[in-house]
């Protein structure tokens, strides 16, 4: 159960990267500022790695690296490249590249060098037709190829994410099976209560990265409805994702360097000096504890 005190923790050993605003789905309660067509944004992969590089000459010796996108992180033209860059440059200094996705873009991961040190977070949101009601139609056998394929290929681990609905939260077991039988039985499953128009609404006004549009949040449920269900159905062998302490850490997006992913909180912009960047982390707290999202995680 989240609760309103929390410690914030400032990770300088996480560098979350979420180089482009543009997506392939168009997802019914996805709340981030999607932005496709000639006013996309993204970061050239020389700023990118610049600002890796720049990072990486401050931060303890040993990190992880969270790519993401505002939409999908696969359709950045040279994010393969940069994957490769990172650890041809820096190593076991590097101790894993997370990519979150939406699992659609299998043709890319043969791109992908040393994908046995790689993580991925894939977002699904269900069974079949659960999932696609979300994502759009044929998106699940999509996402199970793109599973099977990464498995194949020798990823370092999969865990799946996902959205917790009033549809989707009885039928977990049947999901668990289904996932082990593309994803291999190592697969992760994390659930994650989606947020709200409520809460947005609050937020919408501070953050670039989270979209003006109302979103579809009427299947969603309040967390302890929500854990009533796991603890009665499930024996508490499913739990919602909580982390001990609210993570801030340095997030480069298309918007400028932000605290965290929800891109509330604003540091400065990609060029600034990473000392004063670290500085700013450090500082940030009391706006992180007076944000209206707190505690998100």
């Amino acid at each position: 159960m989240q609760t309103a005190w929390k410690a914030v923790r400032r990770q300088a050993d996480l560098l979350y990267l979420e180089p482009i605003t543009a997506c392939n789905l168009r997802c019914r309660m996805c709340y981030t500022n999607v932005i496709n067509g000639p006013n996309r944004r993204l970061l050239d992969a020389g700023v990118v790695l610049d600002f890796v590089r720049r990072y990486m000459a401050l931060a303890p010796p040993v990190v992880e690296l969270y790519w993401c996108g505002t939409g999908e992180i696969f359709l950045h033209p040279d994010f393969p490249a940069m994957v490769g860059a990172v650890y041809d440059e820096f190593g076991e200094r590097v101790s894993s590249q997370t990519i979150q996705t939406n699992g659609t873009m299998t043709q890319r991961l043969r791109e992908l060098p040393s994908i046995d040190l790689i993580d991925f977070f894939i977002s699904v949101d269900g069974v079949e037709e659960q999932h696609d009601w979300h994502r759009g139609a044929g998106t699940f056998a999509q996402t199970m190829e793109f599973c099977r394929t990464a498995r194949e290929l020798g990823c370092r681990s999969i865990k799946i994410r996902t959205l917790l609905t009033r549809d989707n939260i009885g039928r977990l077991d049947e999901l668990h099976d289904e996932l082990r039988r593309h994803a291999g039985d190592g697969v992760g499953l994390g659930l994650i209560l989606p947020y709200n128009d409520a809460l947005l609404d609050k937020v919408r006004a501070k953050s670039p990265t989270i979209s003006q549009k109302p979103i579809d949040d009427g299947r969603m449920l309040a967390q302890a409805e929500a854990e009533e269900i796991l603890a009665a159905q499930y024996g508490n062998r499913y739990e919602i994702e909580e982390c001990e302490a609210v993570d801030n850490y340095i997030a480069l997006t298309p918007f400028g360097v932000r605290t965290c992913c929800n891109g509330i909180i604003p540091i400065g912009q990609a060029a600034d000096a990473m000392e004063e960047l670290f500085a700013r982390l450090e500082a940030s707290e009391s706006a992180c504890r007076a944000c209206e999202m707190f505690p998100c995680q």
